[in-house]
């Protein structure tokens, strides 16, 4: 997905401050905000956020937009400003492929708008579209399509309302939204075709098990686990969490009989297996359970990468569930 156009969903400003924008060229000029009023200041702050995130210098926005957002004495900005701030810092997490702290900033922005009495308003609306293509962004690249594209939907929806009101402003947004959609509807098609593929390999390899020759069983049982996990990783990115918990579990039985002892394979097949029980709301105890009991051997084998995952599927859960309560409180 391309990145998020920020200045598409960029709140209007209610003060001049056309001079001051002018002045910011110059390589001499400072703003004297001592000067300024109350609202001028935050506005232009505001402003100098924008132009940094659309002059690609984001590593200098971040920490403007954390002093804004985090600065006691920026407290009561207004919640839409607040809003739009986290929009863009989550577009930089996302940059950076931060994606849980993406999910975060989401939440933090989605906490400012629920409070908003004007929801139907054309900068609330932008705010929120452009909030839902990110989301999708993540769970994209997360592998969670299914939950993308439910994101994407509604992000299209409220662009083509806006672009009604303001075409030239939205008319790119929809356009990106529109994309990813197809994109992904076109990723689903080429998955259901690679799953067929694997289904005929998965046949192929079970045949092979019982020809009597030790050697080429192992070498079937390995590419029948494989086979059987591809399997799952698919059904995982289309949102079958069912489906694809049935495909881990034969993954890991058939692993047991390749290897007797819990290693970095049973270890990834069991963090998957988890991943899809979370998918399926009678589960989500369970995929729990198996990840906290999968924490010991992760340390056990030194699995840095596995262990910062256990701990972020644990630890991220209530973003998502409090992200969807925020957004079913919007709608």
């Amino acid at each position: 997905m391309k990145p998020l156009l920020i200045d598409a969903s960029f709140p209007k400003l209610t003060c001049d401050i056309d001079a001051l924008k002018a002045q910011l060229d110059s390589s001499d000029f400072r703003a004297d905000f001592e000067n300024m009023s109350r609202t001028m200041m935050l506005e232009l702050k505001l402003w100098m956020v924008l132009n940094l995130m659309t002059t690609g210098k984001t590593s200098d926005a971040a920490p403007a937009i954390d002093t804004l957002v985090f600065d006691e004495s920026y407290s009561d900005m207004p919640p839409l400003y607040v809003s739009w701030l986290w929009l863009a810092r989550m577009s930089i997490f996302i940059g950076n492929d931060d994606f849980m702290l993406a999910l975060g900033a989401a939440e933090n922005a989605l906490t400012q708008m629920v409070d908003i009495t004007s929801k139907k308003k054309e900068d609330f609306l932008a705010i929120l579209a452009s909030l839902l293509y990110n989301l999708a962004a993540v769970h994209n690249s997360l592998g969670d399509n299914a939950r993308a594209k439910k994101e994407l939907t509604k992000c299209q929806k409220l662009f083509e309302r806006l672009v009604k009101k303001n075409e030239r402003r939205f008319s790119p947004m929809l356009l990106y939204a529109i994309e990813a959609s197809t994109s992904i509807i076109s990723s689903k098609a080429q998955q259901m075709e690679v799953l067929k593929h694997y289904d005929d390999e998965v046949k192929l390899y079970t045949s092979m098990l019982n020809n009597g020759d030790s050697k080429k069983t192992r070498e079937a049982l390995i590419n029948l686990v494989n086979s059987l996990k591809k399997e799952g990783d698919i059904m995982l990115e289309l949102g079958n969490g069912r489906n694809a918990a049935k495909y881990y579990t034969k993954a890991l039985r058939y692993q047991k009989k390749v290897s007797t002892h819990m290693g970095h394979k049973e270890l990834t097949l069991s963090i998957r297996l988890a991943k899809a029980l979370s998918k399926v709301a009678n589960r989500r105890d369970s995929a729990d359970q198996l990840l906290q009991s999968l924490q010991p051997l992760a340390r056990k084998l030194n699995a840095t990468n596995e262990m910062i995952e256990i701990e972020n599927l644990l630890n991220n859960k209530n973003k998502n569930t409090n992200i969807m309560s925020l957004l079913k409180s919007i709608f």
